[in-house]
């Protein structure tokens, strides 16, 4: 590692050096008066340096993810005493090994997963198998499809489920509005709620343009039998337009840097999903507002102090969280006044101290953030390690949108978990009862309404 930042330093100095002549000859061309030249020289050079940091700065940061990214070596008898966790599971079983085992087991630790796929044909047999709770629609499901043929193979899928005497699935979309809008087209595209509100200048008007955009976006939802989307966005807007945390880009998604009016728009949007039977997702508890990297990549932390994110950036979650039929979606970011070493989405401490005891009566639905990103997949647990330390937390559903590269290994780490008595089963009843207040077989008795 020092050798790494050695070589940045390097680089960073062997950009520093002068210009060819001849490139100083065209910048003359275009040179201020003679009194400014010496200020212009200098602002030119500084910001050379600047460039020249940054640049350095980013090589070495991505040669430290590379690092990190690395998986453990396959564990062996002789490491068995080893300090540190065991990678899990010990062995990955086949996709035709995990469809032919204990179906009871199966479907038992099938409830706790929402998958992403590649074509419908791939997690149909998933749903055959009882093997997933709920599956998520993501853009490359829905690109240059009309949206009446996804509606009809989602109808498919449900209609398997009841043949088979279990709760609908959870049928899950990234649809915020603005820069995440995975089901634009076919649906209609909408800006994001902060864009939506930032004209407005009284709760009179906000309520009533966040109430008809929810509803607007809930019709839309509804024609593709979308049960569950993954909004609103409560994270706190802290920062500027240029913040540097990759793809998640909260600037642009993020409704307010006031705690009190984004908890305002996520209750009026999420009453507004509720009487359509859509399950709303707060997100993305402990809040990315102070985190500047991208969790697809890293895992990130939060350093502020437990006192100040109560009063700040978990307003939104506290006050909206106990609505009937709202989810919260936890990401993979470190509270290091809780928990120093595990990310929040599969915390015990973080979980339980906060989320399950502080705010409510632990009956609202937690789903995590994507299994999938580096921020998981590259962890001392492991992904697999990672999914059983999440349900023994208390985590209802793991969201897994990678199921062909990481379905077998989530599931196998869960089956031998489940084998060895490694899962807290008081947890797994708690959840059940949980699902069994947001998802249903049929269109009777919608528990939605039921809890209002």
């Amino acid at each position: 590692m020092f050798a790494l930042l050695v070589f940045g330093f390097a680089m960073a100095l062997l950009a520093l050096q002068p210009e060819p002549a001849g490139a100083r000859s065209a910048h003359r061309k275009f040179s201020t008066p003679k009194h400014h030249a010496a200020t212009y020289r200098a602002r030119r050079s500084a910001a050379r340096r600047r460039a020249a940091y940054r640049a350095a700065a980013r090589a070495n940061r991505k040669r430290r993810l590379a690092i990190q990214a690395i998986p453990d070596a396959p564990l062996d008898k002789s490491a068995e005493n080893a300090p540190g966790p065991a990678q899990r599971p010990r062995k990955v079983l086949t996709r035709a090994e995990i469809l032919a085992s204990d179906p009871v087991r199966l479907e038992r630790l099938g409830r706790r997963l929402m998958v992403g796929f590649e074509s419908f044909s791939e997690v149909k047999t998933l749903v055959e198998k009882r093997a997933v709770a709920g599956i998520f629609i993501t853009d490359q499901i829905v690109r240059g499809r009309k949206a009446d043929d996804i509606a009809k193979d989602i109808r498919g899928l449900q209609d398997i489920r009841k043949s088979q005497n279990l709760p609908r699935l959870l049928v899950a979309a990234d649809q915020e509005g603005g820069y995440v809008s995975r089901l634009s087209p076919p649906l209609k595209r909408q800006p994001s709620l902060g864009q939506l509100i930032s004209p407005l200048k009284t709760d009179g008007d906000r309520e009533k343009a966040v109430r008809a955009y929810a509803d607007e976006q809930a019709h839309e939802l509804e024609r593709l039998g979308i049960t569950m989307n993954f909004g609103p966005v409560v994270d706190l807007r802290l920062g500027g337009p240029g913040r540097d945390d990759g793809e998640t880009r909260l600037y642009w998604r993020a409704i307010s840097s006031d705690p009190f009016l984004v908890a305002k728009v996520a209750g009026w949007y999420c009453d507004a999903l509720t009487k359509f039977n859509i399950i709303c997702t707060l997100k993305h508890f402990p809040g990315l507002g102070r985190v500047m990297h991208d969790t697809h990549v890293s895992q990130g932390a939060i350093t502020a102090s437990e006192t100040k994110l109560e009063l700040n950036d978990w307003v939104p979650f506290r006050r909206v969280m106990n609505q009937p039929g709202v989810a919260t979606m936890i990401g993979h970011v470190r509270v290091g006044d809780i928990d120093k070493t595990t990310p929040a989405s599969y915390s015990d401490a973080v979980i339980n101290s906060v989320l399950r005891s502080r705010w409510q009566d632990g009956d609202s639905l937690l789903i995590t953030d994507d299994f999938s990103m580096g921020a998981v997949t590259g962890s001392k647990d492991g992904i697999g390690g990672a999914a059983i330390k999440a349900l023994n937390a208390g985590v209802d559903i793991v969201l897994l949108r990678d199921t062909a590269t990481y379905f077998d290994t989530v599931m196998s780490a869960l089956i031998e978990a489940d084998i060895n008595g490694e899962i807290d089963q008081k947890r797994q009843s708690e959840s059940r009862h949980r699902l069994s207040r947001y998802v249903f077989i049929d269109d009777r008795e919608p528990p939605l309404q039921a809890q209002q």
